[in-house]
């Protein structure tokens, strides 16, 4: 993304965000700058406020599902709740001082805001939600260089590892103002870590959406290509990034057709299907909706999957959910997709269950 392209507030914008929000990545390198080391310091020294502990930690909702399938439209609208806490961009690109640069991001109106690298239709800055993708290195050293990852449950992390999630979520809900507040999350890998989820939380609820095969096994491929260009402009020569769930499938997919064909990512969606009705009886709140009925009739799903969650319907001076409310379905990019019908060999069954035709 080009300078003029972004927008900052002021010229301490420029300079603390200028490099990360025009190298930004669906998974974050947060180096070891002096910079990082500083706001760590300051993080540990000022900003672990007492009583941190004891903050409860009250029915986290996660929003699982495949990428493209809607997911973000959907986090970016429980987030705008006013009870809603989440990992903002400016968290995710400093993790070890997520209550420092939450501040200092509001107190000096410090910001960035311009489109996604992705290019498609969603402007992000540095108050938008983050999906936690470094997190999950940092709380289960899962690594994106693995395309397959074993299956943990609460009891194979240590009192150390189960303390470190827990105290980070509380920072979360803390920068939102603490008590009363609900943890929003979402990645689409996180639909291979559903269970190890509950055994940390309990009374967590899981969202998830589903979108039509067709479109999405496409967008997977632009995904990643589009993910994987935006690597070599910020690290020539990195290795590729498979930005897919790592069900156990993908490697062999990998290995026999190549991440960036479409039988892969049609596979995939009715795999990552599969895996989330395998657990879903297991876990303690769980429910489903279709993308294309959100799109059709937003209010009725919203109030739907509030309820759900047990959140109240957003008050009306919530401008930020009056916004995003309003851009439901609204394009600025085009899309040219392909092979419907190898698709449709491919995830028949799955789609016939979900009424699509």
């Amino acid at each position: 993304m080009g300078e003029g392209d972004v927008q900052y507030a002021n010229a301490w914008s420029r300079w603390l965000f200028r490099r990360k929000f025009e190298e930004q990545f669906i998974v974050t390198d947060p180096g070891n700058s002096l910079r990082e080391r500083f706001l760590g310091l300051v993080e540990r020294w000022a900003f672990t406020p007492r009583g941190l502990s004891r903050l409860p930690i009250d029915r986290p909702v996660f929003i699982i599902g495949l990428p493209r399938s809607g997911t973000t439209l959907l986090y970016h609208l429980l987030c705008a709740h006013e009870q809603a806490a989440y990992v903002t961009n400016a968290m995710h690109e400093y993790p070890a001082a997520m209550g420092t640069v939450e501040w200092g991001r509001k107190a000096f109106h410090l910001d960035a805001r311009g489109d996604r690298f992705l290019g498609d239709s969603i402007t992000v800055d540095f108050g938008s939600p983050a999906e936690p993708n470094h997190f999950l290195g940092r709380w289960f050293g899962r690594t994106m260089a693995a395309l397959h990852w074993p299956q943990l449950r609460g009891e194979d992390l240590s009192s150390e590892q189960r303390a470190l999630v827990h105290e980070d979520v509380r920072r979360v809900l803390m920068a939102f103002g603490g008590l009363g507040r609900r943890w929003v999350a979402k990645s689409p890998v996180l639909q291979t870590e559903l269970l190890l989820l509950q055994d940390l939380f309990p009374d967590a609820h899981f969202i998830h959406i589903v979108r039509d095969p067709r479109p999405t096994a496409n967008s997977l491929l632009k995904l990643y290509r589009l993910c994987n260009a935006q690597l070599q402009k910020i690290s020539p020569g990195a290795p590729e990034v498979v930005p897919y769930p790592r069900l156990s499938t993908l490697p062999g997919y990998v290995a026999d057709w190549g991440a960036d064909d479409l039988r892969t990512t049609a596979h995939l969606w009715v795999d990552a299907i599969e895996e989330v009705h395998r657990v879903k009886g297991q876990l303690n709140h769980f429910t489903e909706v279709r993308y294309e009925e959100l799109l059709a009739d937003p209010r009725k799903e919203l109030e739907r999957l509030f309820s759900f969650a047990g959140m109240f319907w957003p008050e009306e001076g919530n401008a930020v959910f009056a916004r995003e409310f309003g851009s439901i379905g609204q394009l600025r990019h085009k899309n040219s997709y392909q092979d419907y019908g190898l698709v449709e060999s491919i995830t028949r069954s799955t789609m016939e269950r979900y009424g699509y035709r």
